[in-house]
């Protein structure tokens, strides 16, 4: 069984109906369903998948980047697409249909009132029904209550909240994404994990999606960056139009137990979002690979699920904490250099520029961008120095 049918969930709902298991996919919301969302998809995410996204799915194909603090801007012109955006109405819809061609069942606008784990298996009361099932993949996102009955609530202080705006705009920002640096840099050096208030616009089909993420902060100041969001769009691409604005929360602490005897929790719900960017629809995807690979280890051979918490700590985990180690000291280091300089030598930089690219389609891992900074940094450090 798999509870939440968004891109983690049926994702595991589709490899575990591939594998030839009897699968059973719960969503508490309607398929399809609106979710806050910046919508941007990554090729090393969709890559993840079998098959093209087909284009009723895609929004805007990104071809180019810009990156914005206070009056700087700096348009990077990409050699090739980096990413999609969707909607994740449409989207979602698209994978749960096609776990559901697989074999798998979906019970959508459905409540889970009781699980328990026993030796046997799982035990489920799903709209009054008592449901069993040798196994469990939980990815109810953030939030999950089922997650929370099975490996204990998640930490509020270890979520931080998007707000994003879905809209139309008067003139079409192409396949565009824009990155609004908007609480950085940090005042003071960071001797714990921050996240300022940062902004994005991710151009769509008809107009875009704009919005706001950020950790610790008031609801006003979510709300001031938002009228900011709204006013640089508007000055670039004229009247923002048709606004539906929502919230949701984005864990940036992986949880410590990610599986017991016969459950697992996956995506968001095990905290696997990026603490860099909030980006966590390739992490997603990747453990629901490694979930249901375990579960059919569980099922055909009786093995132990601990196989998906090694896949997490090699494949997932260390790019996580790396993410978490360095994105506060570089929001400080803003403040320190003239930011606009350092980002044109980067735009002017070929290689830099590639490499970030090839991260994004899912050519290289991120290592190498890691390396290549390592040996640039003195030069751009010292070059950049207000």
């Amino acid at each position: 069984m798999v509870t939440g049918a968004g891109p983690a969930g049926a994702r595991s709902a589709w490899l575990c109906a591939q594998a030839g298991l009897r699968t059973l996919l719960v969503e508490r919301g309607g398929v399809p369903r609106e979710k806050c969302c910046a919508g941007g998809l990554l090729e090393r995410a969709s890559g993840l998948l079998e098959e093209p996204l087909p284009s009723s799915v895609i929004e805007q194909e990104i071809t180019s980047v810009s990156i914005v603090h206070a009056d700087f801007r700096a348009d990077f012109e990409l050699q090739a697409r980096a990413a999609v955006t969707v909607r994740r109405s449409a989207f979602d819809a698209y994978l749960a249909e096609r776990a559901v061609k697989a074999g798998a069942e979906l019970w959508s606008r459905s409540t889970i009132t009781k699980v328990a784990e026993r030796p046997e298996g799982v035990e489920m009361t799903v709209d009054g029904r008592a449901v069993a099932s040798k196994a469990l993949i939980v990815a109810e996102g953030a939030t999950s209550r089922t997650a929370s009955a099975l490996f204990g609530p998640y930490r509020g202080r270890d979520q931080g909240m998007g707000v994003a705006t879905t809209c139309r705009l008067d003139r079409d920002p192409g396949g565009r994404m824009e990155f609004h640096f908007l609480g950085t840099p940090l005042e003071k050096f960071p001797y714990r994990f921050q996240f300022p208030l940062n902004g994005w616009m991710f151009a769509t089909r008809r107009g875009a999606n704009i919005g706001v993420a950020g950790k610790d902060l008031s609801g006003e100041r979510y709300r001031a960056g938002m009228d900011l969001m709204r006013r640089n769009v508007e000055e670039r691409y004229g009247e923002v139009l048709d606004v539906r604005t929502s919230a949701h929360p984005i864990p940036m602490v992986p949880r410590r137990r990610l599986h017991t005897r016969r459950c697992l929790v996956v995506g968001d719900a095990a905290g696997l979002a990026s603490p860099m960017s909030g980006e966590g629809m390739t992490n997603a995807f990747k453990s629901a690979a490694l979930a249901s690979e375990a579960v059919r280890g569980l099922i055909a051979d009786g093995a132990s699920l601990s196989s998906y918490r090694r896949g997490v700590a090699s494949d997932i985990l260390p790019i996580i904490r790396a993410s978490r180690a360095i994105s506060p000291p570089v929001q400080w280091l803003m403040g320190v250099v003239d930011t606009p300089l350092l980002v044109k030598k980067l735009r002017d930089d070929p290689e830099m520029v590639s490499t970030c690219l090839r991260i994004s389609r899912g050519e290289v891992e991120w290592e190498a961008l890691l390396r290549l900074v390592v040996r640039r940094f003195p030069y751009l450090f010292f070059s950049s120095l207000t």
